[in-house]
This record gives C-alpha cells, sequence and structure tokens, in this order.
C-alpha cells in the first residue's frame, strides 16, 4: 500500500478504479457520489500500514487461486451488462488471468 500511495501514478491509477465501482454501483442502483469516494480515498490514505499487502496480490504471487473474478471480474461483468466502460478493472482482469487460470489448474 505505502508504494502504490505514494507513487502519484499508482495512486491516481487506484482512485480512477474507484470511480470505476462507483458508476458501476450507480448503474446498479447505489446512490454514491463524490463524498463516498472521499471517504474511499481517506481509507487508502490512512486505513491501511504501508507495508499492507492485498490478499489477491498474495495469492495471485504465490501461484494462488484468488478472488480476481469475485473482485475485478465482477464489476467488469456488472460494467458490460449496463454499458458501462470501466477500463482499469478489464486491464487488471485481464493481465491477472492467465496466473489465476494457472493456479487454478
Amino acid at each position: 500500500m505505502g508504494e502504490t500511495r505514494t507513487t502519484p501514478e499508482t495512486r491516481v491509477l487506484v482512485e480512477q478504479a474507484m470511480r470505476e465501482v462507483i458508476a458501476v454501483g450507480n448503474a446498479a442502483g447505489a446512490d454514491l457520489d463524490g463524498s463516498d469516494l472521499a471517504d474511499l480515498m481517506r481509507t487508502y490514505e490512512s486505513g491501511f500500514a504501508p507495508e499492507t499487502t492485498a490478499s489477491m496480490q498474495r495469492d495471485l504471487a504465490a501461484g494462488m487461486p484468488s478472488e480476481l473474478a469475485d473482485q475485478n471480474g465482477a464489476v467488469v461483468a456488472h460494467a458490460a451488462r449496463a454499458g458501462i466502460s470501466v477500463p482499469i478493472h478489464a486491464t487488471i482482469y485481464a493481465s491477472q488471468l492467465p496466473r489465476e487460470r494457472a493456479a487454478r489448474r
């Protein structure tokens, strides 16, 4: 977390990914706005120790099955049904899918 938070390019990437989730949620009937994004970013900025890693990151690095389909894949699937573009989640999902499939073999 610490490294992605302090690298401007990856911090922006995380924020864009959160915006995509908000758009998909709103298309499904949620009522999310800029204050929700601000809350998410506050948690991202200060809610995790710098050395924190995501369970999906740890699983994929270890060659184990992860929650890729249930997290990024779900965003991509819901976005497709709603006709929404989610390029960040689509890239994450597609780029990690070979590792996920190898882990599930």
